[in-house]
């Protein structure tokens, strides 16, 4: 027979809780209400409950409906604890602070989740400024992590009151405090301090290397990679060093594993620079863009259009101590007579002979790498002249070791045939501004070229040693270097200059040969054509080169030394006898004899290309027509280029 039903009134938290039940089971939850704090009032049982766990242990005792519990819940002050009611799936990151759960529903401890939070967390804590704002941080997270969940209760109330329990903790007030002195570094601008460092860390700083490309004997390019950081220990610190370049990857690695990073720069002096110089409009649009990019950058503008201007200027700009570093001693020792002149100030000069460091210093790229401990930490900003040449083993050396934090670097020509242009971007910086040819000529500083390509017939022993070559050997250099020799280039060369002196004209002679720049030089001299002999043998060279400014000399024959960047501006011609093969030689050549003088209105430029070798392919790779602007480009045999010079009077042959 069937137990008969009975009312059975439970009143929690002040709401009313009506069931009909069996006697049986009224008198097991009695029990249970009894050990749970609830006492008998004669019409019901009566008690309060704050636990979220004797709430949840109450619903299943009452079999509490979702809505009943909410209600009780809200009664009970649940939220404004240290705990809330979530109800659905909750992210992993969660499940740790459920104190209990029921089907869908989750209680979860707020306090549990900031003590946790403050005593693990490895990226918020590389974010705040204080304790406070710490605590509120985890709050916040807490609040991301149940966001679209269903919260039963006050969930503001709950994590208010849970902020307020770890503010007024001095225990993990002291725990956030000790955990910020063990990761806090001092980012120095080529070096980081740390108390520690784990594996994962090490491994990602080793990631940062820089691809750099090696050009073999056999004129095969061959990539390596050159390893940027390295991590040591000296006494009880970790020190990582890195070239100032990436320092602020190195920064954003270090926040990301939780490091307290503090920047510490070094005081650079301050110069008051006294410029004397106008600008064109394109070369203060390469500044402007320059200081855009944070004061790091390379800029590109062809031969002739101003570029120590435009870093004389921007050394103006930076206001601070600087290197200038020069490829040859011609041009540092230009560098110094146009700081003395354009910013009135008197450099000091490193290099061929001299010794002597100062605020602003004028260096040579390897006599820096000899003595770079004297220059790390004196300059604010480095200036890298030429800029081509620093993806050089030497270059490169200076490049990586200085700690200079404003960078410019300048050239013609950035891009290298080695690829190693990637370089110049890395260790000064993107290339933010590149002038045009034609923007050079609106602002009159150089005017076009008339570029004359003169093919040559070898002798028949120089062909035939050519070809027997050719039959033996693949390799480029090889071929380049026994087509650009052949001895009938001499003679031509010789009658082109005495055409261009006749007519008044300097000329510059390149050679990419000691022994055939001397060949020219001795045949000039015979013919009467008074010629200097400029190589990396001549001790003299200031007074060759002087006397060719003066104009006492009307000829230079040179090997590579005047490639880079010598100012000659009332040179007319160029005759390249040989060369590399490279376009960026080639318009450093091109560039020596396009600068603007008085009466000049273009300039010549002779190649002696060997016929029917690889000179020819060469001619065409080097062709700079694309960057600097041609007027007249043609094509000669021996005997058309004698035809052309014998038909046209000089009288003609000047106004080209």
């Amino acid at each position: 027979m069937p137990h008969p039903s009975v009312e059975f009134r439970v009143v929690v938290n002040g709401v009313e809780i009506v069931r009909e039940w069996s006697w049986d089971r009224v008198s097991r939850v009695k029990e249970e209400l009894k050990r749970m704090g609830f006492r008998w009032t004669g019409g019901g049982w009566v008690g309060r409950l704050r636990d979220p766990a004797s709430l949840y242990a109450l619903k299943a005792l009452l079999d509490l409906s979702d809505e009943e519990l909410d209600e009780v819940a809200k009664a009970s002050g649940v939220g404004s604890g240290d705990a809330v009611l979530v109800v659905g799936n909750i992210a992993d990151r969660l499940r740790p602070y459920v104190a209990a759960s029921y089907g869908s529903s989750h209680l979860v401890s707020v306090t549990r989740f900031i003590r946790d939070f403050i005593a693990s967390d490895r990226k918020a804590i590389a974010e705040v400024s204080s304790y406070e704002e710490y605590v509120r941080r985890a709050a916040e997270e807490f609040r991301s992590l149940v966001r679209g969940l269903e919260i039963r209760g006050d969930l503001e109330a709950a994590v208010r009151s849970a902020v307020e329990i770890a503010l007024s903790s001095e225990r993990l007030k002291s725990l956030y405090e000790r955990r910020v002195a063990w990761r806090r570094v001092e980012l120095w601008p080529t070096k980081a301090v740390l108390n520690f460092a784990g594996r994962e860390l090490a491994a990602e700083l080793g990631n940062f290397k820089l691809a750099y490309n090696v050009v073999e004997k056999d004129g095969e390019v061959k990539q390596i990679f050159i390893k940027l950081v390295k991590i040591l220990r000296e006494n009880d610190k970790v020190i990582i060093k890195y070239p100032v370049f990436i320092r602020e990857k190195i920064s954003d690695v270090l926040r990301k594993y939780g490091y307290i990073v503090l920047k510490k720069d070094l005081e650079y002096g301050r110069v008051e620079y006294r410029q004397n110089i106008s600008l064109h409009d394109f070369q203060r649009r390469a500044i402007d863009s320059w200081e855009k990019a944070g004061r790091r950058g390379t800029i590109a503008v062809p031969t002739g259009g101003g570029k120590t201007f435009i870093a004389l200027a921007a050394l103006a700009r930076a206001s601070t101590t600087a290197l200038v570093l020069a490829v040859t001693q011609e041009l540092a020792t230009q560098w110094a007579e146009r700081l003395r002149r354009h910013l009135g100030v008197s450099p000091g000069m490193l290099g061929a002979g001299r010794h002597d460091v100062r605020d602003v210093t004028v260096a040579i790229y390897n006599s820096a790498v000899k003595y770079i401990d004297e220059l790390v930490g004196r300059f604010g900003v480095v200036v890298f002249d030429e800029a081509h040449h620093v993806p050089a083993e030497t270059f490169k050396e200076v490049a990586l070791a200085l700690d200079s934090p404003f960078r410019l670097a300048i050239s013609a020509t950035p891009r290298r045939e080695d690829g190693n242009e990637m370089l110049i971007y890395e260790a000064v910086g993107p290339l933010v501004y590149r002038a045009t040819y034609s923007e050079m000529i609106e602002a009159g500083l150089v005017v076009p070229v008339e570029h004359y390509r003169i093919y040559i017939k070898p002798s028949p022993e120089e062909e035939q040693s050519y070809r027997s070559a050719q039959a033996a050997t693949d390799n480029a250099i090889v071929l380049r270097n026994i087509a650009s020799q052949i001895s009938s280039k001499i003679p031509i060369a010789v009658e082109v200059v005495k055409r261009e002196v006749a007519l008044g004209h300097k000329v510059l002679v390149f050679t990419q040969f000691l022994e055939q720049a001397k060949a020219v030089y001795n045949r000039l001299r015979e013919e009467s054509i008074r010629s200097e002999l400029i190589t990396s043998e001549e001790r003299d060279r200031a007074s060759a080169f002087s006397r060719f400014l003066s104009g006492a000399s009307k000829v230079v024959v040179t090997t590579t030394v005047l490639d880079e960047g010598v100012d000659v501006p009332d040179a007319d011609v160029a005759v390249v006898v040989s060369g590399s093969g490279s376009k960026r030689q080639m318009l450093q050549r091109v560039g020596r004899v396009v600068r603007r003088a008085p009466g000049k209105t273009v300039a010549r430029v002779y190649e002696l290309i060997a016929r029917g070798t690889i000179e020819e392919a060469l001619s065409e790779a080097r062709h700079m027509d694309d960057v600097i602007e041609e007027s007249i480009c043609r094509k000669f045999s021996e005997q058309t280029l004698r035809e052309f010079l014998r038909a046209t009077k000089l009288t003609d042959f000047r106004s080209f």
